[in-house]
């Protein structure tokens, strides 16, 4: 998922529980895919060889772009996260009505509907801070915001102020929708922009980002979160982990916990006083 994010293409995750086989379906016109075939051959190749574990199969089939843009949204999945949060997608109906919060998001063309392993390890954390520490929900940050779930998910527990941010307008306009149709758009501002553009400091920042591109705004976390504040990052590898939690101690940041899910890992930290 996060090679194919790189690469700017939406992909719906089937499964992706724990010990659950796992599908990740994306659509490309035929020039495109002709360009990234290749490329995506030889990345199944290495994941194979990292992990010992046999090449993930590549299945192809054909499929007009107007089908897709139905088709798609079989694989999304509600996620229910313990008693604390449901996570569904909009066209998707419960059975019941839930004594929790339930997001209900349409991903449109910008990445989240909970369906990747490294935005639940995110929603986790969420959680477990509402419990231990609700005063860092009183100004929240969201960096690379996607679909708004992140920010969403903050608001609909409580959060007294969210500011969610991402580069690409679509991803902003998404997010705006899903807003509010969760009731809760008069919570969140979003802006399109890079986080040293964000406005003053925050009891809590979560970035579900690529792992280099977090490993450089480091910097700019610490200097955004008021002391004792929580930093939740997600979209690491676990075989980076290490040199990952090893640079974020120059920036007075010290690991309350982690969470591992498959192949990825995600922390929170809390800044130092």
């Amino acid at each position: 998922m996060a090679y194919l994010g790189e690469n700017n293409i939406l992909a719906a995750v089937r499964s992706g529980f724990a010990g659950e086989h796992e599908d990740i379906v994306f659509y490309l016109d035929e020039i495109k895919w002709e360009e990234f075939r290749l490329a995506l051959h030889r990345k199944l190749h290495e994941i194979s060889e990292i992990f010992k574990s046999p090449i993930p199969k590549l299945a192809e089939n054909s499929l007009k772009q107007e089908a897709w843009q139905n088709a798609w949204k079989r694989y999304a999945r509600t996620y229910r996260f313990g008693k604390d949060l449901i996570v569904k997608p909009t066209w998707r109906k419960l059975r019941t009505s839930p004594a929790c919060p339930v997001i209900s998001i349409d991903p449109q063309m910008a990445f989240g509907t909970g369906g990747h392993a490294s935005t639940r390890l995110c929603i986790h954390h969420l959680i477990r801070i509402r419990k231990e520490a609700p005063e860092c929900l009183d100004e929240v940050l969201d960096v690379g915001t996607g679909s708004g779930i992140l920010a969403i998910a903050a608001a609909r527990m409580g959060a007294g102020r969210v500011v969610a941010l991402d580069i690409d307008l679509n991803a902003i306009q998404t997010a705006e929708r899903n807003a509010l149709h969760n009731g809760v758009a008069d919570v969140i501002e979003f802006r399109k922009g890079v986080l040293d553009e964000a406005p003053g400091e925050y009891g809590l920042i979560m970035a579900n980002i690529d792992e280099e591109v977090l490993s450089g705004l480091l910097g700019e976390f610490a200097r955004h979160l008021r002391n004792s504040g929580r930093l939740v990052v997600s979209g690491i590898l676990s075989e980076n982990e290490d040199a990952f939690v090893k640079k974020t101690g120059q920036f007075g940041l010290r690991k309350v916990r982690q969470r591992h899910s498959r192949e990825w890992v995600s922390y929170c930290f809390r800044k130092k006083v």
